[in-house]
C-alpha cells in the first residue's frame, strides 16, 4: 500500500488537507459558539438555512466508513454490499417521514428531552439514553480514527506511522468539535459535502466511460474482476448460505435501517429543524444527497471489482479501506484521481468525527452529568438534562482523547466487527425507544429502561458469541472459540427483542396501571404527524 501516490501527487494531498484543517478551524471559530459556554448546548443551527441542514444531515449519516469498507464490500461480494446501501436509503426515509417533524416538535437538544415530553422520561431514562448513546457514538468515533489513520500512514509512505496519525488526526478534530458547537461543525460539514460529492460524481463518471457508458458491460467485467463469476450478482458472498446467510441478509437490511433512524449526530440535527416547513425542505435536500451518493458509491464499487479486483485479492481483506484509492489508481495510474480521492477519505472522517464527537459530548454533558448532578439549592435550580457548555466543551474533549487511545490499542481488529457493534446497539436500543415515544402513548420508563439495557446487553452478548469475537482467522481472539451460533449480522433477533422488552416494561408497570385511571391529557394525547 505504499505505493498509491507518487510523491508529488502525495504533498498535494498533504497540502490539501492541512488548508482544508486550517479553514475548518477559522469557520468553526467565526460561526461556531460564542463566548458564552452555555451557546453551545443551544441550538445555534438553527442559524443555518434549511437546505444547508439537510446537506449537513445528509453528511451526518456518511462516515468514512461508508467511503471504504462499504465500497469495499460491494467491490469483493457485489450483492450484499448494495443490500447494505439499500438498508440505509429505506432508513433515511423513515426518518424523514416519522422522525424529523415529531421530534422537533418535543425535543430541545437530544432525545431524551422527547422522552420527558411524551411521558416516559426521568433522570434515570435520560442518563440511560446518554449512556447508550456514547456507547453507539464511541465505536463508530474508533472505526474512523482507524480507518483515516491507516490511509494516511499508507499515504505518506511510513505504515509504521499509523499510531501517529490516529493521534493527531484525533486530536484535530476533537479540536474542531470542541471550539464549532452545532453551527461550526454544520458548516464543516457542507464544506465536506461540496467537495466530496463531485469528486465521487466525475470517478463513477469515469468508471461508465471506460465502458462505454453500459451498465451491463460494467457489471459483466465486474463479475469477471472479482473472479466469482455469477456469484458476484446474488446474495450471500458475504452474509453466507442456507439460513444463516438468510438471517444475516435480512438482519443487515433491517439493522441498517433501524439504525439511520437513531443515529445520535442526524438526531442532534434534526432536532434544530426550523418549522414543518423547514422539516420538509431539509428531508428533500438530504434524500437528494444520499441517494446521488450511494448510486456514485455503487458505481465506484463496482467499477473497484472490475478494475482492481486483481490488486484488491492481492492485497487481502485488509485493503478494502483502500478500494477507492486502488480504483482511482486504476483509472489514471496514481495521479490527481488518486490524490482527490484520498482527500475525499480525510475530509469524510474529518467531518463524521468532528459531528460524533459534539453527539457524544453532548449526551455525556447534558444527558448523563448533567441529569445525575445534583439540582443547586438556591431559586435558580436547573431542570434535569441541563448542563452549560463548559461540561459539554469537557466531554467532548474527553470522548475524543479516549476514543484516539482506544483506535490505537484496537488499530488491528476487523473493523466490521466494531461496526458491526455500534450499528446493532444503535438499531436495537435506540430506535425502539424513539419510535414508542412518539408513537405509542402508553410507553413509560420502565418500558424505555428495558428497551435500552436489556437490547444493548442482547446485541453485544449476541457479537460475542458469534464468528466475529472467536473460533475464525478474522476474529478478535483468533486462537480462541467460543461461539454459539454463526449468525454475524443480529438485526433480525435483536431489533425485535428491543421492541418486544419495550412493550413488555410498559405493560407491566404499576404506574402506567395507575395512571390509566386519571390519564393525562398531555401524556395521552396524539402523536404529532408530519
Amino acid at each position: 500500500m505504499t505505493t498509491l501516490l507518487d510523491p508529488s501527487s502525495r504533498s498535494l494531498v498533504l497540502a490539501v488537507f492541512s488548508v482544508f484543517v486550517v479553514i475548518c478551524l477559522m469557520l468553526c471559530i467565526v460561526t461556531g459558539a460564542d463566548e458564552d459556554d452555555r451557546a453551545l448546548v443551544r441550538s445555534d443551527s438553527r442559524r443555518l438555512r434549511s437546505w444547508q441542514q439537510g446537506i449537513a444531515m445528509g453528511g451526518d449519516t456518511t462516515t468514512v466508513a461508508t467511503v471504504t469498507v462499504l465500497v469495499g464490500m460491494v467491490a469483493t461480494t457485489g450483492f450484499d454490499g448494495l443490500g447494505v446501501m439499500l438498508g440505509s436509503l429505506i432508513g433515511v426515509v423513515l426518518l424523514l417521514v416519522l422522525i424529523v417533524e415529531p421530534l422537533r416538535g418535543h425535543a430541545s437538544l437530544t432525545a431524551a428531552d422527547l422522552l420527558d415530553a411524551r411521558g416516559s422520561g426521568g433522570t434515570a431514562v435520560r442518563v440511560s439514553w446518554g449512556v447508550v448513546t456514547l456507547l453507539v457514538c464511541f465505536p463508530l468515533l474508533v472505526v474512523q480514527l482507524v480507518v483515516v489513520g491507516n490511509v494516511a500512514a499508507a499515504l505518506i509512505g511510513q505504515p509504521g506511522a499509523r499510531t501517529g496519525c490516529i493521534v493527531v488526526i484525533g486530536c484535530v478534530m476533537t479540536a474542531l468539535a470542541v471550539s464549532g458547537g452545532i453551527r461550526g461543525t454544520g458548516v464543516v460539514m457542507i464544506a465536506k459535502s461540496v467537495i466530496t460529492l463531485p469528486v465521487l460524481v466525475v470517478t463513477a463518471g469515469l468508471v461508465l466511460h471506460r465502458f462505454g457508458w453500459d451498465p451491463g458491460r460494467l457489471l459483466d467485467a465486474a463479475a469477471h474482476g472479482s473472479r466469482t463469476g455469477g456469484a458476484y450478482l446474488r446474495p450471500g458472498g458475504y452474509t453466507g448460505e442456507g439460513w444463516v446467510g438468510a438471517v444475516n441478509r435480512i438482519g443487515q437490511t433491517f439493522g441498517m435501517t433501524m439504525a439511520t433512524l437513531a443515529m445520535p449526530a442526524v438526531l442532534m440535527r434534526a432536532i434544530a429543524t426550523k418549522s414543518p416547513r423547514g422539516a420538509r425542505t431539509v428531508g428533500r435536500w438530504m434524500l437528494g444527497e444520499l441517494t446521488l451518493l450511494y448510486g456514485t458509491l455503487a458505481v465506484v464499487g463496482v467499477g473497484a471489482a472490475a478494475l482492481a479486483g486483481e490488486a484488491l485479492r492481492e492485497a487481502g481483506p485488509a485493503a478494502q479501506v483502500f478500494t477507492p484509492l486502488l480504483l482511482g489508481r486504476a483509472l489514471d495510474g496514481g495521479g490527481v484521481l488518486v490524490a482527490a480521492l484520498a482527500c475525499v477519505l480525510f475530509l469524510t472522517a474529518l467531518a463524521a468525527v468532528v459531528d460524533v464527537t459534539l453527539a457524544a459530548g453532548i449526551a455525556l454533558g447534558r444527558d448523563v452529568l448533567g441529569a445525575s448532578a445534583k439540582p443547586a439549592k438556591s431559586v435558580g435550580r436547573r431542570p434535569a438534562g441541563t448542563a452549560d457548555g463548559a461540561a459539554s466543551r469537557w466531554s467532548a474533549a474527553l470522548t475524543g482523547a479516549l476514543a484516539a487511545v482506544v483506535a490505537v490499542v484496537v488499530a488491528d481488529w476487523n473493523l466490521v466487527v466494531v461496526s458491526t457493534l455500534w450499528l446493532a446497539v444503535c438499531g436495537a436500543a435506540l430506535a425502539p425507544v424513539l419510535l414508542y415515544a412518539l408513537y405509542w402513548p402508553g410507553f413509560t420508563a420502565r418500558g424505555a429502561l428495558w428497551c435500552l439495557w436489556g437490547a444493548t446487553v442482547l446485541s453485544v452478548v449476541a457479537l460475542a458469541l458469534s464468528p466475529y469475537a472467536s473460533g475464525t482467522p478474522g476474529s478478535i481472539f483468533p486462537g480462541h472459540d467460543f461461539r454459539i451460533w454463526d449468525v454475524t449480522i443480529p438485526g433480525l433477533v435483536t431489533v425485535p427483542a428491543g421492541f418486544l422488552l419495550g412493550w413488555l416494561g410498559s405493560v407491566t408497570d404499576p404506574r402506567r396501571a395507575a395512571a390509566d385511571g386519571a390519564p393525562d391529557p398531555e401524556r395521552r394525547r396524539e402523536p404529532d404527524t408530519v
